[in-house]
């Protein structure tokens, strides 16, 4: 994506501070988009079965700066997600607003960024996924692609660390008063390790979360342990699987698979994932698929399409084509 620096101050007084950057990037899409009827009524979408227009705007701001003894910090905004001035006029929601400082000691995130279990898997969806204009390939029933990350306010603090292959992380986040009857923190840890074999990286990652400090054995204690291996090939195929066992949940465990090619300027994904429910009504799978075509200078075709099922209910679909632009 490339980036238009639109402000810089190079020296500046003020003790302690260095130089500070302030940049604006943005992304556009256009396309066509569609759901089957069964999966508009689960997202509440209006003209099912009829292909609408799809058209969506980001834009992002992101600064960064530096110390004098050498600490590195930043902080971005999305725009798209901001477009209710969440980030700038309500202090307890993030509204789409990462900030962070970096060192010695590792990196401190807060704001709308991955929870431990999260930084520390890779998601099978996401494995070599060019994506699409409407994330249909990630949106079907089986996709499972923030465990419990937002289950409380949303705004998540992360500690890392990652030194040459290894990489620790722990999160907390705040229920911010959500559940009536116990109130608390979620919290999270994981591990990753990347494997270099002559061209070939392998990835591991581990974690664990428990999404608010409830009572034990409540929907409020609702806990979840994942474990992922992924790799990337030189030949441009990449594939990864994801694992996630969970108590006090309406699910027992997950299991999602992905692979992805890319030659040249195309590139192609599948994935798969399944959710075991506590009873048959709760299962849950699905499938997607997404393509794309690089145009060059920013410019992507891409295509998406999803299939999914809850329990014994009709199978849910979803399409889209389109231009994805990076500026």
């Amino acid at each position: 994506m490339k980036k238009i620096l639109i402000a810089s101050t190079a020296l500046v007084s003020t003790a302690g501070l260095a130089a500070a950057d302030v940049a604006l990037s943005g992304r556009a899409e256009m396309g066509v988009y569609q759901y089957n009827a069964a999966f508009a009524a689960a997202k509440g979408a209006a003209n099912p079965g009829d292909p609408q227009f799809f058209t969506d705007i980001d834009v992002t701001f992101t600064m960064s700066g530096e110390t004098d003894n050498g600490l590195t910090f930043g902080a971005s905004v999305d725009l798209d997600e901001g477009g209710n001035q969440a980030a700038t006029k309500n202090n307890s929601d993030d509204g789409g607003a990462t900030i962070f400082i970096s060192g010695g000691f590792g990196t401190v995130t807060m704001g709308d960024t991955d929870g431990a279990l999260d930084w520390a898997l890779t998601d099978a969806g996401n494995v070599g996924n060019p994506g699409s204009i409407a994330d249909d390939e990630t949106t079907h029933a089986g996709y499972n692609g923030a465990y419990l990350d937002g289950g409380n306010d949303g705004q998540i603090l992360r500690w890392d660390y990652t030194s040459g292959a290894w990489g620790v992380a722990v999160s907390l986040e705040d229920d911010n008063g959500s559940n009536a009857v116990n109130t608390g923190i979620g919290y999270a840890i994981g591990f990753k390790y990347a494997l270099d074999l002559s061209g070939t990286t392998v990835n591991f990652g581990l974690g664990h979360q428990r999404a608010a400090d409830g009572a034990p054995g409540t929907a409020t204690d609702a806990k979840a342990t994942g474990v992922s291996v992924s790799a990337t090939f030189a030949n441009g195929l990449a594939a990864g699987i994801e694992y996630t066992d969970m108590t006090n949940s309406v699910f027992d465990k997950h299991i999602g698979v992905g692979v992805g090619y890319t030659t040249g300027a195309i590139s192609v994904h599948a994935n798969y994932g399944k959710y075991d429910g506590v009873v048959a009504a709760n299962d849950q799978k699905g499938f997607g698929l997404a393509a794309a075509y690089d145009l060059g200078g920013g410019a992507v075709a891409h295509f998406g399409y999803g299939s999914g099922k809850v329990g014994a209910g009709p199978t849910q679909k979803s399409a889209s084509i389109g231009l994805g632009l990076s500026f």
